[in-house]
């Protein structure tokens, strides 16, 4: 969806939103002018000599909370409010573009970092998690510690701490986590000799770029922090888990994307787990164009030979068809019970009425793009092509764009789960999907002339 298209949508829905909610007596009483309770000792702020203290409160949707004015005037940044309603968090060397109720933050043209709680207004100020400090702050700003065991943020020269010390990525998962092992470990020389027989993809950096301009695309790598996602396989070694195979694909996504001229933003660069809903809001405040999800699929146990399945298949948003779509449904949907405040925004009016219109007009789309991405899978893939499936991935509920999930293979079967967490498989797995990615925006952007003359 084009950002005009977008805004446009939004403003009928807002509008809509406010009617219902008037309607209804859902209309928010204004917020409190006294401030939230005090949660634990404040946070101490070190710059050189001056040492400042600011209280740590308790955040709405838990988790805590600082003032972003007394963090900004700590640090020595600012605090500004923008045209569009937004607040302007400079600290050093990074600001954060921040709206309340929204659990992410912008950070540049093309990043958006996930937050641990979102910001929210309370005596007429405005409130950021803790996280974003403690956290997001010192790996994406410039001569900044976070010290966990005394509780306080220090600074320092920048130009000698950070030599040698690679750039922040865009779209860096702030929530920190213990980092993945095991499924690079695998070989991917003892592939099975069906995967090695495959057909190889052409390398990702030849690729030759065919849009007319810059793109934005959102990855999306499943499941995450506590939730482990599918483990297998059923007979074989080493033991794989779904979270770190769906991350290490889109990292591997990511840098095929980027060697096609397409920006990229990931959900997640760690093993952090990110709300279902989130992860498609990510996307939202991106202006993305697409928003591409990946899974990895398991085997039902009660199947004749769980173990021998294999294949890959790629979804797109409605309402399940086949029993079997239904179970994928429910598999990649658990997720949710890992979420503390999943269910927060399920009453909203607003987003009931957004996700209704916007779902619909990318609904063909998102069709069309789940083709292109089995078609390219099936000339590298190993396994069967187990088609285009349709089913209620909550994931892809709040992405307003072109959206699909990718199962890139059972988890389950001994021989796929090799191709899977193997380097060259990863990479031609990669490679498919941004060929198919490429393939869809090109044929966007020639439906856009189209339409213009």
């Amino acid at each position: 969806m084009t950002s005009g298209r977008w805004h446009a949508l939004r403003a009928r829905a807002e509008r809509l939103s406010f009617a219902v909610a008037v309607a209804a007596g859902l209309c928010a009483a204004p917020s409190s002018a006294q401030g939230p309770a005090p949660s634990g000792d404040p946070l101490r702020v070190l710059v050189g000599a001056r040492e400042t203290s600011i209280p740590v409160v308790r955040s709405p949707a838990g988790g805590r909370a600082l003032r972003a004015d007394l963090l900004a005037e700590s640090l020595g940044g600012s605090l500004r409010r923008l045209p569009n309603g937004h607040q302007l968090l400079s600290l050093p060397g990074v600001s954060f573009d921040l709206a309340p109720d929204l659990p992410f933050a912008r950070t540049g043209a093309d990043s958006v970092v996930p937050l641990a709680a979102p910001p929210f207004v309370a005596g007429g100020k405005l409130y950021v998690p803790l996280q974003l400090a403690s956290d997001a702050l010192p790996r994406l700003g410039s001569g900044v510690l976070f010290d966990a065991a005394r509780g306080e943020i220090r600074t320092f020269s920048a130009t000698a701490s950070s030599a040698g010390r690679p750039a922040a990525t865009p779209g860096l998962a702030v929530e920190s986590g213990a980092r993945r092992s095991g499924a690079r470990d695998a070989d991917p020389r003892q592939a099975d000799d069906a995967i090695q027989r495959a057909p190889v993809r052409r390398a990702a950096i030849a690729a030759p770029t065919r849009l007319a301009r810059r793109h934005t695309v959102v990855v999306d790598a499943g499941h995450g922090g506590p939730d482990n996602g599918m483990t297998g396989p059923i007979k074989g070694s080493p033991k794989i888990y779904e979270k770190n195979v769906t991350l290490e694909v889109a990292e591997e996504l990511e840098k095929a994307l980027r060697a096609r001229g397409v920006d990229v933003v990931m959900t997640r660069t760690t093993d952090t787990l990110i709300a279902l809903g989130d992860r498609g809001r990510i996307a939202n405040a991106s202006h993305a164009d697409l928003f591409l999800s990946v899974h990895v699929n398991a085997a039902n146990m009660k199947w004749k030979n769980p173990g021998g399945a294999r294949g890959f298949e790629t979804y797109f948003l409605a309402e399940a068809k086949t029993e079997d779509a239904r179970r994928v449904e429910r598999m990649e949907n658990e997720a949710i019970r890992f979420e503390t405040n999943a269910d927060t925004r399920q009453g909203d009016p607003l987003s009931f009425i957004i996700n209704d219109m916007a779902q619909n007009e990318h609904l063909r789309e998102s069709s069309e793009l789940a083709e292109i991405v089995q078609r390219e899978l099936a000339e590298m893939h190993p396994g069967p092509d187990r088609g285009v499936k349709q089913a209620g991935f909550r994931v892809l509920v709040t992405a307003f764009m072109p959206a699909v999930l990718i199962e890139i293979g059972f988890g389950t079967n001994a021989a796929e789960a090799k191709f899977i967490t193997g380097r060259a498989g990863q990479r031609r797995l990669a490679a498919a999907i941004a060929d198919a990615a490429v393939e869809y925006l090109a044929h966007y952007e020639r439906r856009v002339r189209d339409d213009s003359r």
